[in-house]
């Protein structure tokens, strides 16, 4: 009897391994000049009509999920362009999506992926830009504590309702200058998430400061530069589907360490400069994954590092410029090439990071010299870093070039509609402006001593100490075309000028600081200092007196309102909220 039941279960195994042999075909016999092949999977089983790529070809996967090119490896990556609907493994914040080739050995290699079916016609994303780790002004002490923590805040609130949350990256993740002189490189950031235990997919471009400064200037030089961020990080142009939405990530920033040195770090070899464009191998790919989007009803989300294009000195009602860049062509010959590859789709978002700024720019606002950017807006997104972790380091809040606060934009994707909001990391969502009683900083600016100095140095700068009574100075650092303002004083509504303005609690938190203390000896009090920065999205108007209440109500285009009632006088600080 126990014999019987010895080869009962021998038969039973025996035909589970043959019904698992059916379920997975032999290697199928590969195209000749194949180099790289494999299968890919969803939810355990084959998928057909999955597109993978090298960045060079683009092929599909067969209905046993089997796809072969004839690469080069070049690239030194592959990739799987995943459908909606799916998603792809991730490990501490990394998604799985792409694998390196070895680019030394000509023979055929092996890369499979795996996908699974996820219900993601609706959620959010975050995007972030500029994270500039680099072991210097407590910056991973400020990644790990208010930014992952503004981070998780948002990301739980949609978990809660349901949805998916992602991350899109733009860039700058490290700074070349750093990887020599503080030892934080670009292979160092995955280890930075992991250390958070962040808790999403990342999905990241390449940013200037993501390039390898140590390079030899022979060759492809922006090639060789992103070497080690593409064994590090992956492939710097690919494309992936979130529900409706097809994404593609580029990398329109083409270094050229020029010879000549801006520092003296050793290891660097160059310059450090760069020029802002799309390679032509890059350019001819992405026409082609173009061409897999039949439905232009399609929104694209492209996320790349510098900003495609601005409002003329950053002021919503003037005309376009191109911010693209490269010798022998006009930055309008450049821009005018790149967004008639988009003709056609109905929408368009991209996401750049870059400047450390918030600018939301609509194509639609000026098509007289650039027809094709009517379906485009550009999503300038503010730097984590700020100024380089430098404003919170010094006990200020997390402040940006602009003045306005650090932090991130999150957009919330329904089918094809797309909204989005702007996320401070010391103020959140719950906060979209900030109000200066001027009275107050009129006194600050008279007696304190360092602000004296720094007027007697700068004559030039904005003098708050002369600042007429009752004036107050609101700063909607997000605001785009179609927002609205409102300022009432105690039931009675007063009238608000737009203008551009000097932030003064950006004057203490980092200028007066770097000016008078940071470049001690021959370079304090520098010439750079003297000219106003005066920057865009602030409004003036005047209170009847020092001590009346003003509420200020705040309107996006979605028709999200935010309001702050001011009682005043209202103390100015570097912490002042």
């Amino acid at each position: 009897m126990k014999n019987l039941k010895r080869v009962i279960l021998v038969i039973a195994a025996l035909a589970g391994l043959m019904t698992a042999a059916a379920k997975t075909p032999k290697t199928p016999k590969l195209p000749k000049g194949t180099t790289v092949y494999g299968r890919v999977l969803l939810d355990g089983e084959a998928a057909q009509g999955i597109y993978v790529s090298d960045g060079r070809n683009i092929v599909w996967t067969d209905k046993n999920g089997w796809y072969s090119m004839a690469s080069d490896k070049s690239s030194s990556t592959v990739f799987v362009s995943f459908p909606g609907g799916t998603e792809v493994p991730v490990e501490k914040g990394m998604p799985q999506f792409w694998q390196p080739l070895d680019t030394d050995d000509a023979g055929v290699e092996r890369h499979d992926f795996t996908l699974k079916s996820v219900s993601n016609d609706s959620y959010a994303f975050l995007a972030v830009s500029d994270i500039h780790l680099a072991n210097l002004n407590d910056d991973a002490a400020q990644f790990s504590g208010p930014f992952m923590s503004r981070i998780n805040e948002e990301r739980d609130k949609y978990i809660s309702k349901g949805l998916p949350v992602y991350c899109l990256n733009g860039g700058d993740s490290s700074y070349d200058r750093y990887w020599y002189e503080y030892l934080y490189a670009i292979e160092d950031f995955p280890k930075s998430l992991a250390s958070v235990d962040f808790p999403m997919a990342m999905f990241s471009a390449m940013g200037n400061h993501d390039n390898d400064g140590g390079v030899e200037r022979e060759g492809d030089v922006d090639w060789k530069a992103s070497e080690r961020y593409r064994r590090t990080m992956g492939p710097t142009w690919y494309s992936f589907n979130l529900g409706q939405v097809h994404y593609i990530v580029l990398d329109n920033i083409v270094y050229r360490n020029d010879e000549g040195r801006i520092d003296s770090y050793e290891g660097i070899s160059g310059k450090r400069n760069y020029d802002c464009w799309i390679r032509d191998d890059q350019m001819d790919w992405l026409r082609r994954d173009l061409e897999t989007v039949t439905d232009k009803g399609t929104p694209l989300v492209v996320l790349m590092h510098a900003p495609l294009f601005n409002h003329k000195n950053e002021v919503d009602s003037a005309p376009i410029i191109s911010r693209m860049k490269k010798d022998g062509s006009t930055a309008e010959e450049l821009l005018k090439e790149f967004s008639a590859v988009f003709r056609g789709f109905d929408q368009v978002h991209f996401i750049s990071g870059h400047s450390h700024k918030i600018r939301t720019t609509k194509g639609a606002d000026d098509t007289s010299t650039f027809p094709d950017l009517a379906n485009i807006t550009d999503h300038n997104v503010s730097g984590v870093c700020g100024v380089w972790w430098q404003t919170a380091s010094r006990g200020g809040l997390t402040l940006s070039p602009d003045s306005a606060p650090a932090g991130f934009e999150t957009f919330i994707v329904n089918g094809r509609k797309l909204e989005w909001y702007f996320v401070s990391t010391d103020d959140g969502a719950e906060r979209q402006f900030r109000v200066f009683d001027l009275n107050e900083v009129r006194n600050y600016w008279n007696s304190n001593g360092e602000v004296k100095a720094w007027r007697k140095h700068y004559p030039g700068r904005e003098d708050y100490s002369k600042i007429e009574d009752n004036e107050v100075l609101i700063h909607v650092w997000a605001w785009e075309n179609g927002w609205s303002i409102k300022v009432e004083e105690e039931g009675r509504e007063l009238p608000v000028e737009a203008l551009k303005a000097e932030n003064p609690q950006f004057v203490i938190s980092y200028q007066i600081p770097k000016a008078s203390w940071e470049d001690n000896g021959e370079k304090r009090w520098p010439d750079k200092y003297a000219k106003p920065t005066l920057c865009p999205h602030f409004f003036r108007t005047r209170a009847s007196s020092a001590s009346s209440t003003l509420t200020v109500t705040v309107t996006d285009i979605f028709g999200r309102s935010w309001s702050e009632t001011v009682s005043r006088p209202k103390p100015f600080s570097k912490q002042m909220r």
